[in-house]
């Protein structure tokens, strides 16, 4: 078998037969064996893939996560490169395809592609973070800037086999694909937009819940293999964009007040008292440049009187 796509599903009736005709309907030459873990749905989504059984190996298990679901998916698998699709999400025809011939063209361990983010409203953001390029180990701090998401992927099964996801927390993708980057010796990025993100109103990006926070104990769990591999000034950028920017900008806008946004301010400051030294803020766009200037300067008042309109 030469690629094993690994589909977790949560409470995705609305989307699930989507996501997996994409995947069936692939124009491929290359064997694929399509595994769904059926995460403890309590939806329609059990009697859905009921319907594409001759077509994927389905996985019933309790909830206990994406993480968890995705490495049984792994320990289920045979193909010898994996690649990973939610359940909510759809790809185009060519995904297998495209990824995989690029993949043994170049003799890689990963290639990543562009991908798409909608609304259901069909609302959609190209999103490209680098144009064509080889990436090999000297380079590999370019990768690791990039967004860790596990779909608009495919990986050398070991690469993921050595690198399990945490399963008792959120942002698992943080943690096995950062890890899985700085282990491959060779990576591509192509220009290809090959996948689309589903972008729903309940999601914990556009959300504040207590599982934002756990992108703190994901940071915590790679601290130690990007210091060791020499990527310190990367993991201290990661802090600064996923908490001094995403999560107390989250913090602010949900209004929970300054004494909730000061917490994660200190827990970065307290890490990396010179922070706003990093060499990749130069590279931000003006408005967050902007606001981590006034972090900086701590007009903290400026920025909840900002934020919180």
């Amino acid at each position: 078998m030469d690629v094993s796509i690994i589909i977790p599903a949560y409470n995705v009736e609305k989307y699930i037969e989507q996501c997996l005709k994409s995947v069936i309907n692939q124009k491929t030459k290359y064997s694929y064996e399509i595994i769904c873990i059926n995460d403890g749905s309590t939806d329609g989504t059990s009697k859905i893939l009921e319907k594409y059984k001759d077509n994927l190996k389905i996985i019933n298990t309790s909830n206990n996560g994406p993480g968890a679901a995705r490495n049984l998916g792994i320990k289920n698998s045979t193909g010898k490169y994996l690649m990973f699709v939610d359940g909510d999400d759809y790809v185009v025809e060519n995904f297998v395809e495209k990824m995989l011939d690029t993949l043994k063209k170049e003799k890689a361990d990963v290639v990543i592609c562009n991908f798409c983010r909608f609304t259901n409203k069909t609302e959609i953001e190209k999103v490209n973070k680098g144009q064509y390029k080889v990436y090999y180990k000297s380079s590999i701090n370019e990768v690791l800037l990039m967004e860790f998401h596990s779909c608009n992927k495919i990986f050398k099964r070991k690469l993921i086999e050595n690198n399990k996801y945490p399963e008792d927390i959120y942002f698992e993708d943080v943690v096995a694909i950062s890890k899985a980057i700085i282990d491959a010796n060779k990576i591509v990025k192509i220009e290809d937009y090959l996948y689309y993100y589903r972008r729903t109103t309940n999601s914990i990006t556009n959300n504040l819940t207590d599982k934002n926070y756990d992108i703190i104990k994901a940071l915590d769990l790679i601290s130690n293999k990007f210091i060791q591999n020499g990527y310190k000034t990367e993991l201290e950028y990661l802090n600064i964009n996923n908490l001094l920017v995403d999560l107390a900008i989250k913090i602010l806008k949900a209004k929970k007040g300054i004494k909730e946004y000061l917490k994660i301010i200190n827990e970065v400051n307290n890490k990396y008292p010179k922070w706003y030294k990093n060499k990749y803020i130069k590279n931000v766009r003006f408005a967050k440049k902007a606001y981590l200037f006034c972090l900086k300067n701590k007009l903290y008042k400026l920025i909840e009187i900002c934020f919180s309109r």
